[in-house]
């Protein structure tokens, strides 16, 4: 088989720190993933609650996508210290993998914030009670998955990047780009429109139920960053389509622009949802708290022997 190569004298220096970085973002979000997913194993053991389990399977995906991003960072550097771009054979692989990753976790994403808003909302309703509805959901949102990703699958929409030496969905495929930002942006608009409807909710909340407000409210705000970071990417992902949609003319370094930022969306919301979970903070605040007074106990005791020491009467 020939295999064009793309050969050059030399690449930006910012090439180079621009895949550091992603390397970097994307090692942290699976280290995160994986802490996350064994704290949650240990602390709900033996019997998981389905919100736990719901939000365990959304580190997963943020893992595994995190993981396929590592790797075409790994291959992009390579191919940025040698000086020549070339599509690996395990190029196409790859690019499925990542697509099928990125629709895994965004269908999770929407899973954990329908599961919120029954929680909040509706916490009377027996939908993802039990483990028998959690494995029919999953078994749907994994067929689900493969429709959507057969699609690109099936109109050979992943292809390698010359500019940014990344397996993907190029931009110069307009439908299949499309395509992506759809479901991209009807996810956004699903995980907006249930947290809103959250919000709406607990601000209808009588005084009686205020430390209940006050609580919801800060987990909302968390929320909020969580949104923010997924919802920056896709605007630079979505304003580089649409340049080549009305231009047809996009820098080269574009595509590694924007994997750096979903880099970023990804990692931070990995990291958001670690630390805006309450078995977690209570576990380490609690930990925390019981140190600090061991700690006065201590200083406590020893302050009572030295006035002991202190009253007794020296003897000769």
């Amino acid at each position: 088989m020939n295999i064009t190569k793309n050969i050059t004298d030399s690449y930006p220096l910012w090439y180079f720190i621009n895949d550091s970085i992603m390397i970097i973002g994307n090692l942290v979000g699976i280290l995160c993933a994986c802490i996350f997913i064994l704290a949650i194993i240990r602390l709900d053991h033996p019997s998981y609650s389905i919100s736990n389990l719901i939000v365990c399977n959304t580190c997963l995906a943020i893992g595994l996508t995190s993981t396929i991003m590592l790797i075409n960072a790994c291959y992009a550097l390579k191919s940025d210290f040698e000086g020549i771009g070339y599509p690996d054979s395990f190029c196409i692989l790859r690019g499925i993998l990542l697509n099928l990753f990125y629709v895994y976790m965004y269908t999770s994403l929407c899973l954990k914030a329908f599961n919120r808003l029954r929680c909040i909302v509706y916490p009377t309703n027996r939908i993802l009670t039990s483990n028998r509805c959690f494995l029919i959901v999953l078994l749907f949102q994994w067929l689900l998955i493969i429709l959507l990703v057969s699609v690109i699958i099936f109109t050979h929409g992943v292809n390698y990047d010359w500019g940014s030496h990344l397996c993907l969905v190029p931009i110069t495929k307009t439908y299949q780009s499309l395509y992506i930002m759809i479901i991209y942006y009807i996810s956004m608009l699903f995980l907006s429109s249930v947290y809103i409807s959250i919000l709406c909710y607990v601000l209808r909340l009588p005084l009686m139920e205020r430390c209940r407000r006050r609580r919801q409210i800060a987990l909302l705000r968390r929320i909020l960053v969580l949104l923010t970071m997924l919802l920056i990417p896709g605007l630079l992902s979505s304003f580089v389509r649409f340049r080549w949609m009305f231009s047809y003319s996009i820098p080269t370094y574009s595509l590694k622009i924007t994997t750096l930022f979903d880099t970023f969306g990804h990692t931070g919301a990995v990291i958001t949802i670690f630390i805006s979970h309450t078995k977690i903070r209570r576990e380490c605040y609690g930990r925390k708290k019981i140190k600090i007074t061991n700690v006065v106990k201590k200083f406590q005791l020893e302050n009572c022997e030295l006035v002991s020491l202190k009253d007794q009467p020296n003897k000769k």
